[in-house]
């Protein structure tokens, strides 16, 4: 799993059946010290994340299952929004690295 702050959505008109109703959002990954990475990953939402938010993203087989958990293996995603973040407290000695 990674932590990430959505920076936009995609818009898909035409996409494989196993995917109809499903929403994608751009997430950039961030460190702990809520610093963006350098690259983005789609990832597919159904927990209703904003721009802006800080997300809990889970890869393969785990999003897969958040998704769809009674057919895990019929949905083609390899990311997914599992949890919205209200708050993180990250022990402050950390930052004095």
């Amino acid at each position: 799993m990674f932590l990430g702050k959505v920076v936009g959505s995609v818009w898909s008109t035409k996409k494989t059946d196993n995917l109809r109703n499903l929403r994608f959002l751009i997430v950039n990954p961030i460190n702990l010290k809520s610093e963006p990475l350098t690259d983005v990953v789609i990832v597919a939402d159904v927990l209703g994340a904003g721009v802006g938010e800080t997300v809990i993203c889970a890869y393969g087989h785990a999003a897969r299952r958040a998704i769809c958990p009674e057919n895990p293996s019929d949905l083609s995603i390899e990311a997914a929004v599992v949890g919205i973040v209200d708050r993180m407290d990250v022990d402050p000695s950390f930052y004095e690295q």
